[in-house]
């Protein structure tokens, strides 16, 4: 007989199946390292009506990032680097547009993307069977950052750096001053761990992480998956003429080269495994992955990312979910929308993959904590104040933000409202949808896209004119007239 929150949750989840219009999605909960609940909806694949179990293999995207994290804490337990180490005694390689400020950057500022960069392309120049991969007319973002000739796939580190230093762009500020969430700084960071342990860094991480965790049904390579007998097939986009049709594509991102960023695949079983290091404290039973102290570092809040959320080392913290303190990070690339969430004060880990980009996984761990509970499934502990913004004061908002990553978006004022537009995604639909911007404080507001609420801030220069925006944890510059 189902739990009462089990009901409202599973209402909760198929109206969450439905909207989000992914074939599948899994969710599983922990309680003190015992199994609390584990739940799919849909299907792995849908074609030939496959459900999703704990054993389902799919791809992690961005949560990777703190195996990153993890790597780079053990080397500094082993006295091999420190995190405030300059990156070029490692990358000495490494060029931006400003020498001295290159010379600040610290592995610190890498992890908590507080480096200074701006999204950027070179990261996406080394996956394979990317979004990226669609004929790119003269005006696609990317040639704002590279020269035509400099836009190419890149197999190896070594190209990947080359390409790196290539970019054209402006410093957000000084190393440590603003958070922009950076693929490339992953990327690198994946670097120093194979330059300071002499092991490439998926090795190290399968030596040092995985196998030490039990997480026998993880791995970085394309080339394992037939070797599981339950992997997701992964769905993805394309324009039809009714609108957008989701439909499965056999092409995985692959990205070897820069998979410090977001290329690790794994099960939810595996994945709750390893949500217990950061529940004990270092410990997976009785193997110890981390000391205690690196742990508490990982989930220190180091630097704002957001209205409401602060930055570790690969994870995000809320210090103020209903009183207690949230863990998390998500992950999305093509054919994939990853959760990890923990609640280290009342034992509470909790993973969520869906096989559709986009899918808002995310909420769907918080509905599952809320039911668990006894809150409403939809119950936000973010607490927006209203705002107001005289009209005549909206007009600085209003502009154009590209992004190297291929994001294209432009602030309007309509009817003495703002709005935010897509202009064209990194898959290069052309989506055109507007968004209502509600103040929620000064240079900050609110958007909900497509049942996600999101915070919106505006970076200002001291004369009070609009620089950039930070919109999905990243800032984007405006385009300059």
């Amino acid at each position: 007989m189902k739990k009462h929150w089990e009901a409202a949750f599973e209402d909760f989840a198929q109206n969450v199946l439905t909207e989000s219009r992914a074939p599948g999605l899994i969710v599983g909960l922990n309680k003190d390292g015992e199994s609390l609940y584990k739940k799919s909806f849909g299907y792995r694949d849908a074609e030939q009506r496959l459900e999703l179990t704990p054993d389902t293999v799919m791809g992690l995207a961005s949560v990777t990032k703190s195996f990153t994290c993890m790597a780079i804490m053990q080397l500094q337990e082993a006295g091999k680097l420190s995190v405030h180490d300059p990156v070029i005694t490692y990358l000495p390689e490494l060029r931006t547009p400003d020498r001295a400020k290159t010379e600040q950057m610290t592995i610190h500022h890498f992890m908590t993307h507080s480096a200074g960069f701006p999204p950027l392309p070179a990261d996406s120049l080394a996956v394979k069977n990317s979004m990226l991969e669609v004929p790119l007319d003269e005006n696609h973002p990317i040639y704002r950052f590279l020269k035509k000739e400099d836009v190419k796939p890149i197999e190896t580190f070594a190209d990947y750096l080359d390409t790196f230093n290539k970019q054209e762009y402006e410093l957000l500020g000084a190393p440590g001053q603003y958070f922009s969430y950076s693929n490339d700084s992953y990327s690198l960071l994946g670097g120093i761990i194979h330059r300071v342990s002499g092991k490439p860094y998926d090795v190290y991480v399968k030596d040092h992480i995985l196998d030490p965790a039990g997480m026998r049904s993880s791995t970085f390579y394309l080339s394992d998956l037939p070797k599981f007998p339950d992997v997701t097939t992964i769905y993805h986009y394309r324009e039809s003429n009714d609108g957008l049709e989701v439909y499965p594509d056999p092409d995985w991102e692959d990205g070897l080269v820069v998979a410090a960023s977001g290329f690790l695949h794994s099960t939810l079983r595996d994945m709750l495994n390893y949500a217990e290091i950061f529940r004990t404290g270092g410990l997976v039973g009785k193997e110890r992955i981390l000391s205690e102290e690196s742990v508490k570092e990982m989930m220190r809040p180091h630097i704002r990312c957001s209205y409401d959320r602060y930055y570790g080392y690969g994870l995000m913290i809320q210090p103020d979910f209903f009183g207690q303190t949230m863990v998390e990070h998500g992950g999305a690339i093509k054919g994939v929308a990853t959760q990890l969430t923990i609640l280290p004060e009342c034992g509470i880990t909790a993973v969520s993959y869906a096989n559709l980009v986009g899918t808002p996984v995310g909420e769907l761990v918080t509905a599952a904590i809320n039911t668990v509970v006894g809150r409403p499934a939809a119950a936000s502990a973010s607490i927006y104040r209203e705002y107001h913004v005289p009209v005549e004061k909206m007009g600085r908002y209003v502009g154009r933000f590209i992004s190297g990553e291929g994001a294209d978006l432009s602030v309007m004022l309509e009817e003495g409202a703002l709005q935010i537009v897509h202009n064209e995604s990194i898959t290069g639909n052309r989506s055109k949808e507007k968004y209502p911007l509600q103040p929620i404080g000064e240079d900050y507001f609110l958007v909900n896209v497509k049942g996600r609420a999101l915070s919106v801030g505006f970076m200002t220069e001291d004369d009070g004119e609009v620089k950039a925006i930070s919109y999905g944890f990243r800032i984007i510059p405006k385009e300059k007239k």
